[in-house]
């Protein structure tokens, strides 16, 4: 354990010293967000309820303002780009350059490095998903009327899921440049697709099929309906059960995948 919170100091360190990662990893999801949330601020989106948990909360008839609407998208963004775009390719850039050989040859552990990249995506997200909901609420007037617990519970297995896909992507690239384009080709028809800035139902019907493929999409879904409703894993089923199984699937290729040089 002494040896994981050290390792990530060091991830956090080089996280900060990266301006680029730091921009487009927190200011730029954060500005997006905001900039849709202004152009839609008098904006309502219907939302289905959970009868057995909506009773006594924020919801009306099952209509949010779009500002509530977005922040769930918002925080998918940040989890699909920091696994896709930021791990991935840091990791692949590391074996690349040799670091990971090098990081190979001390009593650093394989699961050491991997959880402390793991916790390093698991702050940034939390410290994005504390600052898109400051500005959604302050700035918009939006409203969380769902459970916290199920909404960190929520976000502790989406940034699992991604953060193990994206070592799995990173194992499966040739080099930085592979993983860096494959990151981008993954995570941008996520970003705009999975119902991050608009609801699916309105969407075309071949996007919505698209969205169905994507596992953002169930992330963004049991997200929003834990932070609007309240709903666990009982009222979201088939998102949780997508999710645990795209953990599970991602966890056995990163292990086979994984290596030092």
């Amino acid at each position: 354990m002494k040896a994981l919170m050290a390792q990530v100091r060091v991830e956090l360190t080089l996280f900060r010293r990266d301006k680029t990662v730091v921009f487009f990893s927190l200011f730029l999801p954060l500005v997006t967000v905001a900039f849709f949330g202004y152009l839609n601020r008098e904006g309502q989106v219907p939302v289905l309820p959970v009868p057995s948990v909506v009773e006594g909360g924020n919801l009306e008839g099952g209509v949010v303002s779009y500002p509530s609407f977005v922040i769930a998208g918002g925080i998918g963004m940040v989890v699909a780009s920091a696994a896709f775009e930021n791990l991935s390719t840091a990791l692949a850039r590391q074996r690349d350059v040799g670091i990971l050989k090098r990081l190979g040859g001390t009593p650093l552990r394989v699961w050491v490095l991997v959880g402390a990249k793991a916790m390093t995506a698991a702050a940034v997200t939390l410290a994005q998903s504390i600052l898109m909901i400051a500005v959604n609420v302050l700035l918009f007037k939006a409203e969380i009327g769902g459970s916290v617990f199920w909404g960190l519970a929520v976000l502790t297995v989406g940034i699992l899921t991604f953060t193990t896909m994206g070592i799995a992507l990173a194992g499966l690239c040739p080099n930085a440049d592979v993983a860096a384009a494959a990151g981008m080709a993954i995570t941008l028809p996520m970003q705009f697709l999975c119902g991050t800035f608009f609801p699916l139902d309105e969407m075309p019907s071949l996007l919505r099929h698209i969205a169905q493929a994507l596992p953002l999409t169930y992330f963004v879904e049991a997200l929003r309906g834990a932070m609007l409703t309240g709903g666990g894993p009982g009222a979201y089923v088939r998102d949780w059960a997508i999710l645990l199984g795209c953990l599970a699937f991602a966890s056995v290729v990163a292990v086979k995948t994984f290596r030092w040089e």
